[in-house]
């Protein structure tokens, strides 16, 4: 059997499931990276592609991102997720049910390292069979149930947002948040399957492309806290920019 490293996330999840259905036989472990490379034509449309890609490199300091003649380095990078499933065409997107069961887990908080290492992965369970997508919700934290609130009691920083990031645009510091609340179908580009040893699967972040803007360079954070149409363009982009994929040695790149 596939063994895994347990971590706190690890610990969340089989706390706080309630999946309905068949029981899981099988397990996946899921883990957070940042994308290697940024922006891409399928994720963000022709227009984005023709105003230059960005370079996306890790330093000492963290993930440093250039287009143009901009230049933001992130130090720091949080997400707030829950209720994670794997997803397969037999399975509704928004519903429970017997082949595809929601694991009711979280809000749980992902650092996602910005040095391109690998992170703490959750265990997933899961019944054994094909699999397509990743499915997670994009969390908003507020204080409408227990959980949010014992969340936001122990993470004070994260009230009513779901994204936090620290480091610098052009040299200047920034804290960006935003309260994007999203349900995320992130497609597989093959087929998983899994049987009773498992497998790993890597959901990569493209920061890069959270930040870019269609007319050339990046958009300032600390501008895109600011309700607006910058607000609103960096929210469509934190949307669109995750993908998903076996990576069963964690190096964030596809299998």
């Amino acid at each position: 059997m596939r063994r895994y490293l347990i971590g706190a996330a690890t610990l969340i999840l089989a706390a706080c499931s309630d999946n309905t259905g068949p029981t899981p036989s099988g397990s996946v472990g899921l883990g957070f990276q940042i994308a290697r490379t940024s922006p891409s034509a399928a994720v963000q449309g022709t227009d984005l592609a023709m105003a230059g890609a960005a370079s996306v490199n890790t330093t000492a300091e963290g993930l440093e991102i250039t287009r143009g003649t901009d230049v933001i380095v992130i130090n720091r990078a949080q997400l707030v997720v829950k209720d994670v499933k794997l997803g397969s065409t037999s399975c509704e997107a928004d519903t429970d049910d017997s082949d595809c069961p929601t694991l009711h887990i979280g809000p749980y908080l992902v650092d996602v390292p910005v040095n391109g290492t690998d992170g703490n992965r959750a265990v997933v369970p899961v019944i054994e069979g094909t699999y397509s997508s990743v499915r997670l919700t994009l969390h908003k934290v507020t204080s409408n149930d227990a959980a949010d609130a014992a969340f936001r009691q122990a993470n004070p920083d994260f009230r009513d947002i779901s994204v936090r990031l620290e480091g610098t645009y052009n040299g200047t510091p920034f804290v960006f948040v935003n309260d994007v609340n999203a349900k995320l179908d992130v497609p597989l580009p093959e087929d998983l399957t899994i049987d009773e040893d498992g497998g790993d699967v890597t959901v990569t972040i493209d920061f890069a492309a959270w930040f870019a803007n269609t007319q050339g360079g990046l958009y300032s954070p600390t501008l895109a806290n600011a309700p607006g149409n910058v607000r609103a363009n960096v929210q469509n982009n934190i949307r669109a920019a995750f993908r998903a994929f076996r990576d069963d040695n964690r190096d964030g790149r596809e299998d």
